[in-house]
């Protein structure tokens, strides 16, 4: 008889979970039970059993991972904590943050070696300081620049014995007075603001290093014409003060001397002093202004390099530089990398290239010929385009004050150039000229552009 459904006790039903599987999963539940009431502060995220754990074991070091990147002010925080050695291509410094942390000025703690890469070019270093302790004049410096990079090359200090003044870092200091160095700033004025240039005539009257108010009437009742190209050559006092009275004024001078860095501070690396201007307030007082015939307007070495590369280099002044990179051994990767940037453009490009003509009369003919003609007459230098600009004065417990700022430059190679300021002072006698050093190293920086090119052959 069929069995009716719905009635009578129903048939239990197999499990689809075999019997191992199911001891499987009952000792899974013990087990996730034991872990909640024995470890649940450590998986709950409640933050005591982190803290408990962290009290046990050691932080773990994530600094690889963090996105850190030094500023360059960060850069000049460090160097002046922990001063550098000009003369080591590479250096390392063991930096406590820990101290910075606590001051607010870093986000990190614990201890990091950095290891520096400056700029420097060795040969050229040593070759600047061993120009200056083998001629020894009283006072001396010597900045050098690639003025298309703004990476410092070398700098170099001396100090006869026994002088008074600290002979460490000469190379920074605004104590020596620019001179006729500023002629160039005047120069550049009246190119792009009174459209002068090269062949410009200017009424002369008297001595070339002279400056009586004879000299400077409106109306010379005997002149002769001198060019501005002749007036720099050979630094015709008269006529720089005639291009401020007459054909600029004392602003649009004063603004030119801003735009090539004076009265302002430098942004490098290493504190700079800031090279200052006189305040001109009466006809003849700007006269001893424009032509550098006085001892107020001073000029730091590396203000001078900067200077003698806004012709080189088209008008433009980039930031000094001196380290080109840094690397973290905590992190072990670079956490600083130089970059090129631009400072101020001083002059417009076709201005630079005028002044660039000009500062090339100095070394050709004008006051610093004698030196440069080996250069120029040479077959291995004489592809280079050199200039400059002269400059001397006495100055009170100085002596004579001596002057080249001056570059020397691959016309066929814009990366093949160097601007330099070199300042020597005296006392009776002379032991060198300032243009003589920049000679001879721009024979060197040649001789080792000349290498690279071998080597990179």
């Amino acid at each position: 008889m069929p069995q009716q459904r719905g009635t009578g006790n129903p048939r239990p039903r197999k499990s689809k979970i075999p019997e191992k599987g199911r001891i499987r999963v009952v000792l899974a539940a013990v087990l996730v039970i034991v872990i909640i009431k024995y470890c649940g502060p450590c998986v709950s995220g409640n933050g005591e059993g982190e803290k408990n754990i962290r009290a046990n074991e050691p932080a773990a070091d994530n600094s690889k991972t963090l996105d850190y990147r030094m500023t360059f002010d960060d850069l000049r925080q460090l160097i002046r904590e922990h001063p550098i050695n000009i003369g080591l291509p590479e250096q390392t410094i063991i930096v406590d943050h820990t101290e910075s942390r606590a001051r607010g000025r870093n986000r990190e703690s614990g201890k990091d070696t950095l290891t520096l890469a400056l700029s420097i070019d060795t040969v050229l270093q040593r070759h600047a300081q061993s120009l200056l302790r083998r001629h020894r004049p009283r006072y001396g410096a010597v900045a050098a620049i690639d003025p298309a990079t703004g990476r410092v090359l070398a700098l170099a200090s001396y100090a006869n014995e026994g002088e008074t003044i600290d002979g460490s870092d000469l190379y920074l200091r605004s104590i020596f007075p620019a001179a006729s160095v500023f002629k160039t700033i005047v120069a550049a004025a009246g190119i792009e603001h009174g459209r002068m240039n090269a062949r410009t005539t200017i009424p002369h009257y008297g001595g070339h290093h002279t400056l009586f108010r004879s000299q400077l009437q409106e109306n010379l009742r005997v002149s002769k014409d001198i060019t501005l190209q002749d007036a720099f050559a050979y630094s015709v006092n008269p006529a720089f003060a005639r291009i401020a009275l007459f054909n600029t004024n004392r602003d649009i001078v004063v603004n030119f001397g801003k735009k090539f860095g004076f009265h302002d501070t430098i942004p490098f690396e290493l504190d700079v002093d800031v090279s200052v201007m006189l305040s001109p307030d009466t006809d003849f007082s700007i006269a001893e202004f424009a032509s550098g015939f006085n001892r107020e307007t001073t000029l730091s070495p590396l203000l001078g390099a900067l200077i003698a590369g806004v012709a080189s280099n088209g008008g433009v002044m980039h930031r000094p530089t001196i380290v080109d990179s840094v690397r973290s051994a905590r992190r072990d990767t670079v956490v600083y990398t130089r970059e090129t940037q631009t400072w101020r453009r001083a002059v417009r490009e076709q201005t630079a290239a005028e002044l660039r003509n000009l500062m090339t009369k100095v070394t050709h003919y004008g006051t610093a010929r004698r030196h440069f003609r080996p250069l120029r007459d040479s077959a291995r230098f004489g592809r280079y385009e050199y200039g400059g600009k002269t400059g001397n004065v006495n100055k009170l417990g100085l002596g004579r004050v001596d002057w080249f700022v001056g570059f020397a430059r691959n016309p066929n190679d814009k990366t093949q150039q160097i601007a330099i300021g070199v300042v020597t002072t005296h006392g009776e006698f002379w032991t060198v000229q300032s243009n003589y050093i920049a000679s001879e190293l721009f024979k060197r920086y040649i001789t080792i552009e000349e290498r690279k090119r071998r080597v990179g052959d």
